[in-house]
């Protein structure tokens, strides 16, 4: 890791846009004035007095239908994602873009998966993330396809993800499961991941332990949805990434000694997913969205731990890309709480904000 006067002629100017940005993030007590909003108007009213004014101007003001609220917090989501690769320094930019190509995917993600249920676009568009290569209107075209072979195939046409999306074609093909699509697009691209990784140990070791949780939450996520299918770990295996900070065979462990979900998330000691079992086993509708949204946490709080008090180094720019992301995340999760069959108190309990 670079220090000192080349630390200050590489990260000066990255660093100082990166701490602006995370100036703009909301803080603790406005994140705590969303949740007690009585209702969704008077929560977009608290964000309208922060950067998401422009982005919901965009889209209605304060008279926003409650549907296009999502399509303002992906706005949002998409012109920092595109700034912050903008301000990062050449040499680090290729780290840079692995990392946020996670939202790229997620869109091809999203979109298959519409595809399964026979959405259409404007069932899933307020979801996607308008930047990169599969930005709004790349994905409005694929999802004229007819098929998900289709799309895939129209999706892998001149991509740097080429080779990610054929294994995905073919795992789709021999298996008709989305699903399985899916985790193999994770697997790629988590094991694309795997070489920035090894470049980021030199460069940011504590970036690369970071972005390794990242993997982490993949796998786990992944594991528990298997549980719930009660699939066999042969079944599973396949489908996990080794470039976690969790190893394979302790992956193999915690799932093959566990007999159901609940049993599994105990033997995770690495991430604190006790409050996230506790609205899992009381929840009526026994959402996964919870251990996501635990595991989200727990990356953030580590990121804070590992990468908060960084100045000049990659680390400060990669803090503010986690930071982002958990801030609309959680948006979203407050504002759509009711769908997800939270309440306010179960939300309160899983909800994890600090700004930066």
């Amino acid at each position: 890791m670079l220090t000192g006067s080349a630390a200050a002629r590489r990260y000066g100017y990255s660093s100082a846009r990166a701490r602006a940005m995370g100036s703009e993030l909301l803080s603790g007590k406005a994140m705590q004035e969303v949740m007690n909003a009585k209702d969704v108007s008077s929560m977009l009213y608290v964000l309208y007095q922060g950067t998401f004014k422009k982005d919901i101007e965009e889209f209605g003001g304060l008279s926003i239908k409650h549907e296009l609220i999502d399509f303002a917090l992906s706005r949002n989501l998409a012109k920092s994602v595109s700034k912050l690769v903008q301000i990062s320094p050449t040499t680090e930019r290729k780290q840079i873009r692995a990392v946020v190509g996670r939202w790229n995917l997620s869109n091809v993600k999203i979109a298959i998966e519409a595809k399964e249920r026979k959405q259409s676009y404007d069932d899933v568009a307020r979801y996607i993330i308008d930047y990169g290569i599969y930005d709004a209107q790349f994905v409005r075209e694929a999802m004229r396809e007819e098929s998900v072979e289709g799309m895939l195939a129209r999706f892998m046409i001149n991509s740097p993800y080429r080779s990610i999306l054929a294994e995905a074609l073919e795992t789709y093909k021999k298996t008709k499961s989305v699903t399985h699509a899916v985790a193999e697009i994770d697997r790629g691209y988590y094991q694309m991941l795997g070489s920035v990784i090894i470049g980021l140990r030199v460069l940011d070791n504590e970036a690369a332990r970071v972005v390794k949780m990242e993997v982490d939450m993949a796998n786990i996520l992944f594991m528990i949805k298997a549980k719930r299918l009660m699939l066999k770990f042969q079944e599973v295996s396949p489908y996990l990434i080794s470039t976690g900070n969790l190893p394979l065979h302790e992956l193999e462990q915690i799932y093959s000694n566990s007999k159901d979900i609940e049993a599994m998330v105990l033997q995770v000691k690495q991430y604190d997913l006790k409050s996230a079992l506790d609205v899992y086993r009381n929840g009526k509708a026994k959402q996964l969205l919870v251990f996501e949204i635990g595991l989200k946490n727990s990356i953030f709080e580590s990121s804070i731990r590992l990468l908060g008090h960084r100045i000049l180094s990659f680390g400060a720019i990669l803090a503010y890309a986690y930071k982002k992301e958990l801030e609309i995340f959680t948006l979203r999760i407050l504002i759509q709480g009711r769908i997800y069959g939270l309440t306010k108190e179960e939300m309160q309990r899983l909800l994890v904000w600090k700004s930066g």
